[in-house]
């Protein structure tokens, strides 16, 4: 057995919009960018000056995302996220925050 195959730790990048009080992510919505490693999220949200403990925190607000995202131009990372993130945008006009999850 390899090691993926039983190590559920880690983290996807989602989209979500509110129902009332409850966050939500639609049915069938594929994320276009690779399952991470929890530490891996933490270096990068840590990066983007965002809290690192993602678990506890709410999501963010899609255009401040892009925003940041946008600034590290030359950060490859950055701009994976940065695409994903404007093209969910315009996908998906009602999916207004993302996070990893």
């Amino acid at each position: 057995m390899k090691a993926q195959e039983f190590v559920k730790e880690g983290a996807d990048f989602l989209a979500y919009y509110k129902d009332g009080d409850t966050w939500k992510f639609p049915d069938g919505f594929k994320t276009q960018t690779p399952h991470r490693s929890n530490m891996a999220v933490r270096q990068f949200l840590s990066k983007l000056g965002y809290d690192p403990d993602f678990e506890n925190e709410g999501p963010m607000e899609i255009n401040d995302f892009i925003a940041k995202t946008g600034q590290m131009e030359m950060d490859k990372e950055a701009q994976v996220y940065n695409q994903e993130a404007t093209r969910i945008k315009q996908s998906y006009p009602d999916l207004t925050h993302v996070a990893f999850a």
